[in-house]
């Protein structure tokens, strides 16, 4: 169960996804955070993020945003959640009987991790208008295929951004 979600509907190419997804994990890893990314068919990506060591997990404390980016007709879908989850539900119930001055802080902890949502949102947003921006600005290109210079994949001359590993090219 999540304390705090977000959903909203992007005005952006879905072929973006990959590069959003990439991009909030780089962000959020750069912050101390574990990320992991999954795609699945559809062009749906899973991102998961985690903050905080093997005692702030047992406290219940740590840090948890899951992120679903979907492609939805020519939108994209954003959705998010943060909170205490299933694995975590034990080890708060034990905080709230055992640890009860902890339970200030864990509450404050919810409270700050509600802006994780926020900052993921944001990203997804920015990466959109980058390259909104990007086409309007950039001088046409031939029909040549090139290759992305971060994961060798063969690319049409006219892209932005790779169709395999959405990096930009």
């Amino acid at each position: 169960m999540a304390t705090f979600n977000t959903t909203k509907l992007l005005n952006g190419n879905p072929s973006l996804i990959p590069t959003i997804a990439n991009r909030i994990v780089q962000e959020f890893q750069l912050e101390g955070f574990t990320a992991k990314s999954d795609s699945y068919s559809g062009g749906v990506y899973d991102i998961s993020l985690a903050k905080g060591g093997v005692f702030k997990a047992v406290m219940g404390m740590k840090s948890a945003l899951k992120v679903t980016i979907s492609p939805e007709g020519s939108q994209i879908c954003f959705k998010a959640g943060v909170g205490i989850f299933g694995q975590q539900a034990i080890p708060s119930a034990i905080t709230l009987l055992v640890f009860w001055p902890l339970i200030i802080t864990q509450i404050w902890g919810l409270v700050k991790q509600s802006k994780l949502d926020d900052k993921a949102l944001a990203i997804a947003e920015q990466v959109i208008a980058e390259n909104r921006f990007s086409s309007f600005c950039q001088p046409p290109t031939s029909n040549a295929v090139s290759f992305c210079p971060n994961c060798g994949s063969k690319v049409n001359g006219k892209a932005n951004f790779c169709p395999n590993c959405g990096e930009r090219i």
